[in-house]
């Protein structure tokens, strides 16, 4: 028995050595291919909102418009799969019954089952007309004709994450000691008025779920190339096409060797964007352990 434990434990080991030595690879080719624009461009590669390669020398390189891109898609597809997540939670555990709870759990879980790819060619050939023919970018200066834009891949990469961020709120409204659940039965308060006090209860659980679902809304590639427009364009106005991180390097990364330069830039998005999305889904779980040591309790 202690030497079964033994082999399972070399073995966990050693698969989690494995993954800490892949991570730290990744990251170490990324910052020696970056250290060349870095070294040129310095702080402007990020303040800069000029991104001109050239294959003649070596370009303009900077990635101010696509972090704001970057930056607007992730607030508006969190606040989105936040507000559907948390109205999924109240109506499945205050007013659904048990039959359709169980009918839409299994739909959840095989909506987060779907490929992005196939979000995207949705959101592509479906959410984007819509959009378009919603007239919708006649409200904004330099609107979408095609109804791709920063909304439109928003609201598709927020569909995709609901299941996601409705785990995590649904465990956290699960895990609230019945004690308070039956306090609150025995005051009268029931539907939304007792969904309104447990909410209260989980909002660290609530906010952990805001920003493990923004890590991973910074960091999709698939779904936004498809639906966001891919334009160099300060998003001011949703309807908008514009550029993220992560579509600029999707969609120029393939002929970067044809420009001097631009293979460097793009590894210095990239590490940026794994900076960032690393840094939000850390502290997104962290904060989602220590919710969970408390009970559930705010």
């Amino acid at each position: 028995m202690r030497r079964s434990i033994d082999v399972i434990y070399l073995g966990v080991a050693t698969a989690t050595a494995i993954v800490i030595a892949i991570a730290a690879a990744i990251v170490l080719a990324l910052s020696i291919e970056s250290s060349g624009v870095l070294a040129r461009e310095g702080l402007g590669f990020v303040l800069s909102p000029r991104w001109s390669p050239s294959e003649e020398r070596y370009g303009f390189y900077g990635v101010a418009l696509p972090l704001v891109g970057t930056l607007a898609v992730g607030v508006q597809a969190t606040a989105i799969a936040i507000a559907l997540s948390v109205a999924a939670v109240v109506y499945l555990h205050e007013y659904a019954p048990r039959r359709v709870r169980e009918a839409i759990g299994i739909a959840m879980f095989a909506m987060a089952a779907l490929p992005t790819v196939v979000f995207g060619m949705w959101g592509l050939s479906a959410v984007a007309p819509l959009v378009r023919e919603a007239g919708l970018g006649s409200l904004c200066a330099r609107g979408s004709p095609t109804g791709q834009s920063v909304f439109t891949a928003a609201l598709v990469v927020g569909l995709m994450l609901t299941p996601y961020a409705s785990s995590v709120v649904s465990a956290a409204y699960d895990a609230v000691p019945f004690t308070y659940v039956e306090a609150l039965h025995s005051l009268g308060a029931m539907g939304f008025e007792r969904a309104r006090v447990l909410l209260g209860m989980v909002k660290r659980s609530i906010a952990a779920a805001a920003l493990l679902s923004f890590g991973r809304a910074v960091g999709e590639t698939t779904i936004v190339a498809l639906t966001i427009g891919s334009a160099f364009n300060l998003p001011l106005c949703p309807f908008e096409p514009a550029h993220t991180v992560s579509s600029l390097i999707a969609s120029q990364y393939g002929n970067a060797f044809l420009y001097p330069g631009l293979t460097s830039a793009l590894s210095a998005a990239a590490l940026l964007l794994l900076a960032a999305s690393a840094a939000t889904t850390a502290l997104g779980a962290r904060i989602a352990r220590a919710a969970v040591a408390r009970g559930g309790e705010a």
